[in-house]
């Protein structure tokens, strides 16, 4: 896989971006709108998303496939956790809102609104079939080791496992992957519905990044040395180490893809959205956000190119 051709998709989708930044800059879209936008989202686009992917004949072996990945998915987010522990350990980053962060922003990336529709663009519908499996092992550790960092590990166990479970990520991988398993395809005018709103992922899913984006001053984001030590390790160490780890695995070369692709994705707006709702200063969350996903316009393609190079 050559330079130019994921450059020149992130470079669309950075376009994309640009439309969120100016409709908000012009008053277009406002916090309110952002909320129902990324409810839109979450809610009924990306599970559009999935339930498309999964609407193709029964083949036993790619179900196969698929567990096999999902056990990967898992292994990846716990070796990254290791990764994210050394890095950010209390000796390099003293305080521990920002270490918080930073181990957060390691971890969980923007697998969802950025890597899907790069997937969608680079594999096909092929890919977003095993990157909907690296969604589900995100919504497993987010929920569970991802509010722990936050201080929410003393959440009550049942509460705890209705939120991985009635996530609305697991709720479409589960849908979809009953319909694909029972061979049962969507009639004409719900498929077509589906579709229309699976289509609408990309573009409104890098508005509500660009919209986001453009709420902060790019020049407090590119002064602050943290973000950029937390940018490194996220957006060019993480990738790396799984371009070689992910080299001796013997899976099908999309899938392995799909995989790399969601690790080298930038840091997650969930850092942000966690950070608000745990009630920790989202300012520096925000700062990470937008310098690591800035930066991923040069970080994803290159990790794209070295991994095809190397496989």
């Amino acid at each position: 896989m050559g330079f130019a051709v994921p450059a020149t998709q992130v470079t669309i989708m950075f376009g994309l971006m640009a439309v969120g930044w100016v409709a908000f800059k012009l008053g277009w879209i406002r916090d309110e709108a952002l909320k129902g936008m990324t409810n839109l989202l979450l809610y009924l686009v990306s599970p559009a998303v999935t339930v498309l992917a999964f609407q193709r004949p029964f083949e036993a072996a790619r179900l196969r496939t698929i567990g096999v990945v999902f056990v990967i998915d898992l292994v990846v987010f716990a070796i990254t956790i290791g990764i994210a522990r050394v890095t950010m350990n209390r000796r390099v980053v003293p305080d521990a809102a920002s270490r918080t962060a930073l181990r957060f922003g390691t971890v969980y990336t923007n697998a969802g609104f950025i890597g899907i529709p790069l997937t969608q663009a680079l594999l096909g519908q092929d890919g977003v079939f095993y990157a909907v499996t690296f969604i589900a092992a995100f919504t497993v550790f987010v929920w569970t080791h991802g509010t722990g960092l936050f201080g929410s590990g003393d959440e009550p166990g049942l509460r705890r496992l209705r939120r991985v479970v009635l996530n609305p990520g697991i709720v479409s991988i589960i849908l979809a992957l009953g319909l694909y398993v029972l061979r049962v395809h969507l009639p004409s005018p719900v498929s077509d519905v589906v579709g229309y709103l699976a289509s609408m992922n990309t573009p409104l899913s890098m508005i509500v990044v660009g919209v986001n984006l453009a709420a902060f001053s790019l020049r407090s984001v590119f002064s602050d040395v943290l973000a950029w030590y937390g940018t490194v390790v996220r957006n060019v160490l993480v990738p790396a180490v799984f371009i070689v780890l992910l080299w001796f695995v013997p899976i099908d070369p999309v899938a392995r893809m799909a995989i790399l692709i969601s690790v080298a994705a930038p840091v997650g707006a969930m850092i942000v959205i966690f950070s608000v709702r745990h009630d920790a200063d989202p300012r520096f969350a925000t700062r990470l956000l937008c310098l690591s996903t800035l930066l991923s316009v040069v970080t994803l393609p290159l990790a794209l190119v070295v991994a095809g190079r190397l496989w």
